[in-house]
């Protein structure tokens, strides 16, 4: 199960590099970004925990990533990244106002971090 959430954040982690330049992508820049770190946290929790848990409120997941990262003595300094990311979700999704090339290569950049902090500990 971690291999297709793997999967699934190593496409979204590629079509963000290719967007990441072009401002006529913006809105889709920003969704992918935030969508490949909750894949890349989806994956992260099957290796922490041997299940997936679904649920529609991301935020439960990253109170679950930081519980596990403290049982297991994992630096969690990765986790910020992704609660700004979840925090612009709602926005980028469903708000009525377009969002800025700014915003969303700032949304990108939290998730390579994000991504970039997930990798080693999918080795252990």
């Amino acid at each position: 199960m971690v291999d297709v959430f793997i999967e699934r954040g190593d496409q979204l982690s590629e079509s963000r590099k290719l967007m990441k330049d072009y401002p006529e992508y913006t809105s889709a820049l920003a969704l992918v970004s935030i969508h490949c770190a909750i894949a890349f946290n989806d994956a992260l929790l099957v290796k922490l925990t041997g299940k997936h848990e679904i649920d529609t409120d991301h935020m439960v997941a990253v109170k679950r990533t930081k519980k596990q990262c403290t049982s297991k003595k994992i630096p969690a300094t990765g986790i910020r990244h992704l609660e700004d990311l979840l925090r612009a979700k709602t926005r980028v999704s469903y708000s009525d106002e377009r969002t800025t090339f700014e915003t969303a290569n700032r949304l990108a950049v939290a998730s390579e971090r994000f991504e970039a902090w997930v990798r080693p500990l999918m080795k252990h």
